[in-house]
């Protein structure tokens, strides 16, 4: 799979997530970069008391994050 740099892009999440979601709404989609099929890149979630998770991007439609928990 082919990693892809979406260079710090930036947003918050639009709803609010549990420890086992992995379709991740966020307010602006549009500042990640579009994925092919075999491309991934990852994101990290920052929580309001400062706890940080990275996750695998493996797909985006609109503002619709496809992701796998945990990857790093």
């Amino acid at each position: 799979m082919a990693v892809i740099l979406p260079n710090n892009a930036e947003t918050t999440l639009a709803t609010a997530i549990n420890a086992s979601e992995t379709s991740l709404v966020v307010a602006d989609g549009s500042v990640f970069p579009s994925l092919s099929a075999g491309q991934h890149f990852y994101a990290t979630l920052v929580s309001t008391q400062g706890t940080l998770e990275i996750v695998k991007v493996t797909a985006r439609s609109g503002n619709i994050l496809t992701v796998t928990r945990g990857a790093e």
